[in-house]
């Protein structure tokens, strides 16, 4: 019989989780910056091998939250991914120290899966973290856990932009993963989110790594059009930001900023679905968006408090839009990879905690 089961990835943010995840998977189904909370929602990684599937949860950076915004529902986020789940990969930064990781083990500490912790950047062993610091971090990280009730499987130290070191843990994660069918009878899915979400992800990371330290934590992107029926297939999105000067930040003098932004984005969607596409971005002032609890319901990120059993559908698009800016979407021939399958390409047997995570389509 096989297995199937969900395992959540969790730890402080920039510790490598969505680095793992894409490694894992052979895929960037995360998107990556260096930049700390860039993932801000649950992301489902679907690994299938003939011994079974495990559905991997990638969480946003676990951290100190204040209530009521966009940190509530991203720990709320984690929160919910450590449900039920059969297994926890804890990622941890060798350069963070105990009195850094205790939201993490405060949030374990109710868990009661079994925990990996793994230690990342152990490439770096050495170089620039001397192995007497990092044992005893490890040390410190295992009194702590035993004195919470956490149920730890190991230390085990893996790089997960190298890869090394992650066979061991997957191996050990399938001796707990329990016998069943496979929630995704389709054995080349990769996630159950539909491709509209990876291209507003993939637009929000140029953001990051184009933009100041400010401004990214700022946007949110909404997909306006996405109509694959014409040749190339047009995407046309909205930034949001929160103020006026922020608005001047993302276009740029004379839109050259946004054009860099898009030209970018559109390099990294066509990568991801195997042809060329045209990607026109708008930029628009949503006023508090990020604190304003109707706001985050309509861009799909509906807070605790709410309780829903499915995400808001999106209401009437805001006004003071900018015009589409073309980010030079050129016609041609097909790439020679294909696109990854995600849930808008194939029909996913779910189970309800999952469908409760999607953002509307």
């Amino acid at each position: 019989m096989k297995k199937s089961g969900f395992i959540a990835i969790a730890g402080r943010p920039n510790a490598g989780k969505s680095t793992l995840l894409n490694h894992v998977l052979g895929s960037k189904v995360s998107i990556v910056t260096p930049k700390a909370q860039t993932t801000r929602e649950r992301v489902l990684g679907i690994f299938t091998e003939p011994q079974g599937q495990m559905i991997f949860i990638d969480t946003p950076g676990i951290h100190r939250a204040k209530e009521g915004g966009i940190n509530e529902y991203m720990m709320a986020e984690v929160k919910e991914a450590l449900k039920d789940v059969s297994a926890v990969w804890y990622i941890v930064d060798p350069a963070s120290a105990s009195k850094h990781e205790q939201p993490v083990l405060d949030l374990l500490r109710g868990v009661k899966a079994p925990v990996f912790i793994l230690m990342n950047k152990m490439d770096l062993t050495g170089k620039t973290f001397a192995v007497s610091n990092i044992v005893n971090f490890e040390n410190e990280l295992q009194a702590a856990c035993k004195e919470l009730g956490i149920d730890v499987q190991g230390i085990h130290p893996i790089s997960a932009l190298k890869g090394k070191g992650i066979d061991p843990v997957l191996e050990a994660s399938w001796n707990l993963l329990p016998e069943g069918e496979f929630y995704y009878p389709d054995e080349d899915q990769l996630s159950d989110r539909p491709t509209k979400y990876f291209v507003a992800e993939k637009v929000r990371e140029q953001l990051f790594l184009q933009l100041g330290d400010e401004i990214p934590y700022c946007c949110a992107i909404e997909i306006d059009r996405f109509d694959e029926k014409v040749t190339p297939p047009r995407i046309e999105a909205t930034i949001h930001v929160e103020r006026d000067s922020q608005k001047g930040m993302v276009i740029g003098q004379g839109g050259a900023k946004i054009k860099a932004i898009g030209q970018a984005a559109r390099a990294e969607v066509e990568e991801f679905l195997g042809q060329k596409v045209f990607l026109g971005l708008k930029v628009n002032v949503l006023k508090d968006w990020s604190r304003d609890a109707e706001t985050l319901k309509r861009l799909g990120y509906v807070l605790p408090s709410d309780k829903p059993t499915q995400r808001s559908k999106k209401k009437n698009k805001p006004t003071q839009k900018t015009p589409l800016a073309d980010t030079g979407a050129r016609s041609g021939e097909k790439a020679g990879t294909a696109a990854p399958k995600v849930a808008s390409q194939v029909t996913p047997k779910v189970s309800p905690k999952v469908t409760s995570t999607k953002r509307p389509a």
